[in-house]
């Protein structure tokens, strides 16, 4: 570090042309952060609104009353969770300690979990031989699986990280960086026993109460949003690092907070918008008119 760290205007006695611009540097170069099998808890409320009643007995019956019920994705987890990132990396260097840097580049995630934890719900048991308009899904479906990829779209972060502390070739450094992006939903896989089904591109309702509109999941169906991802992530690390020559071992801690907000929308099973040989659908799942 030169003399105009210390000596203000009077600079460096050798160079009377020195400047601040002496103390600062531009880095740029290629920034990647591959996440896998990271484990996210569903935020979601104790209880849920607009189900119906739980089905009982063995006769079927009408489920049009609102019901509050106990929350099936309350408390659970989504197992395997990635998330990759590729991005261009500036950063402005002060003093040759301390660094203010962006990212800006593309990402896409791969998601899992048991249906559960997506609050997979369904209307079995319903009485009469077609579904009215107003008929409330009654059955939350545990024993199956839900995943989907997502698209690569545009990212960015933001971060500074710099040397606490230095003593020989000692070094205690924190970070700093906060990352976001908006992508959508690719590929939606659902597999469980009542019914398996792919969506591509799916587009869903937020923001509307059970019962879903009886176009839901068909080509006919109206005011549906894209499934978007929005995604959000900070994280503070502290690490101290020693030089070897031309190597650099190094320990440190992190901790991040990632959140993925899909604003509770809610997906239809695709289907035919009018029954085929009294099928609704076909591949995978066989769906009567009245199922």
């Amino acid at each position: 570090i030169d003399g105009t760290m210390w000596e203000g205007a009077s600079g460096d006695p050798c160079d009377p042309c020195s400047t601040w611009c002496d103390a600062i540097s531009i880095r740029a170069g290629y920034y990647g952060d591959y996440v896998f099998d990271r484990v996210l808890k569903v935020d979601v409320n104790k209880t849920i609104t607009g189900m119906g009643a739980v089905p009982t007995g063995t006769a079927a019956a009408n489920y049009k009353t609102p019901t509050d019920r106990p929350n099936i994705a309350y408390g659970k987890h989504l197992q395997d969770a990635e998330w990759f990132t590729n991005a261009a990396f500036l950063a402005l260097n002060i003093w040759d300690r301390f660094d203010i840097f962006c990212t800006l580049g593309a990402s896409n995630g791969y998601f899992k979990a048991s249906s559960a934890a997506f609050n997979l719900v369904g209307l079995i048991g319903v009485k009469g031989s077609s579904i009215a308009a107003d008929q409330l899904p009654n059955v939350g479906i545990t024993q199956g699986i839900v995943e989907f990829y997502t698209d690569t779209t545009f990212s960015w972060s933001v971060g500074a990280r710099g040397a606490l502390w230095e003593c020989g070739c000692a070094t205690l450094g924190a970070e700093f960086q906060y990352a976001q992006s908006n992508p959508k939903i690719e590929m939606l896989n659902v597999v469980s026993s009542p019914a398996q089904f792919v969506v591509h591109k799916p587009r869903g309702y937020k923001g509307t109460a059970f019962p879903l509109p009886l176009t839901a999941g068909t080509d006919q169906a109206t005011d549906t949003k894209s499934a978007t991802i929005k995604y959000h992530e900070w994280q503070v690390g502290l690490a101290l690092s020693y030089r070897l020559n031309m190597l650099v071992p190094y320990i440190g801690v992190n901790w991040s907070r990632a959140t993925f907000d899909a604003d509770a929308i809610r997906i239809a099973q695709p289907k035919l918008a009018a029954a085929v040989l009294n099928l609704t659908t076909w591949n995978p799942t066989l769906l009567g008119e009245a199922t």
